[in-house]
């Protein structure tokens, strides 16, 4: 029993994304509920507001249209 609920709990923890809001404009975003950053700035120069994105060490992922920004400075 002691195995099932520790496997269970193992996949839980490892296909958990790095969900967060993120909110940019000309390329500064800051971000919230990131594990990664607070803040960044990326070579997407749109404006984002209150977006979805999957985040990574070097890059977010825009869920709603799939667009990925890199990210060249973080704080």
């Amino acid at each position: 029993m002691k195995k099932i609920i520790f496997l269970i709990i193992y996949l839980l923890l490892i296909t958990r994304g790095h969900s967060a809001i993120v909110n940019c404009i000309g390329g500064e975003c800051e971000f919230k509920f990131s594990t990664h950053y607070d803040s960044a700035k990326t070579f997407c120069n749109e404006i984002i507001t209150n977006e979805n994105v999957e985040t990574n060490y070097s890059f977010f992922l825009i869920l709603r249209n799939g667009k990925k920004c890199e990210i060249y400075d973080e704080n």
